[in-house]
């Protein structure tokens, strides 16, 4: 049985790789809607999503999630490593909806 958490609308979450390959290039995709990447190595991949993702769990609380999302691509690009992340679906749109 599935228990959903109080307050909050049922949603269907799907099961799948969060990290994939388009063109030879690996991205990882969030719950958000956002693909993020490329990198050069399936791993590399892996680990970004592992620290995008505690980055996220820290700051739960504080900011929002695309909030801590730009901050890892800003920061990735500050580093030297630009990164093009997509969205699957049109910001604007989201905040309409939600």
């Amino acid at each position: 049985m599935m228990v959903g958490r109080s307050n909050e609308k049922p949603r269907t979450w799907f099961r799948s790789e969060r990290v994939f390959l388009v063109d030879g290039r690996w991205f990882f995709h969030t719950r958000e809607g956002v693909d993020v990447g490329p990198y050069e190595s399936q791993f590399e991949a892996e680990i970004e999503a592992g620290m995008l993702r505690e980055l996220m769990r820290e700051s739960a609380q504080s900011d929002s999630c695309l909030s801590v999302i730009r901050e890892f691509v800003l920061d990735s690009y500050a580093m030297g490593r630009p990164l093009t992340p997509s969205f699957r679906e049109p910001l604007y749109e989201k905040a309409l909806y939600s």
